[in-house]
């Protein structure tokens, strides 16, 4: 590589405490909203609000599902494939619209059991986003 190599101004430059020539003079303490935020929410909470959270692939419309995914700019995709996808996954959670009995929400995992996991086609159709319903 050749070329200047840019210094960041001090502003954005990470202070560490454990070497002590990269240690702040004076570390600056961050203020936080004294009021509490919750990042999730309940199986009651989403029932009070109309939705039904499940668990499992058990009456799940594939269909209904990919409309979520088409929804969200995700491509269609082939339910065959799906459902070999489902049977490869470790956790699920989707929701259910009480009134529709369809899907609103999405959410799949895989690991290899021990040490990792990846978290997959988190969706919340737009109709029902900022509800709370992807909230871990």
């Amino acid at each position: 590589m050749t070329g200047p190599i840019s210094t960041p101004p001090p502003s954005l430059r990470i202070r560490s405490t454990l070497n002590p020539q990269n240690a702040a003079a004076q570390p600056s303490q961050a203020s936080f909203p004294a009021a509490k935020q919750s990042y999730s929410i309940t199986d009651e909470d989403l029932q009070s609000k109309g939705f039904l959270l499940r668990r499992t692939p058990e009456g799940l419309n594939l269909d209904h599902l990919n409309s979520v995914f088409v929804a969200v700019g995700f491509p269609r995709r082939d339910t065959a494939k799906i459902e070999v996808a489902l049977r490869h996954t470790d956790a699920m959670l989707w929701v259910e619209n009480e009134k529709t009995r369809r899907p609103v929400a999405f959410a799949r995992a895989t690991g290899d059991g021990v040490f990792n996991a990846i978290i997959w086609d988190v969706v919340v159709d737009p109709t029902f986003q900022s509800l709370g319903l992807g909230k871990a």
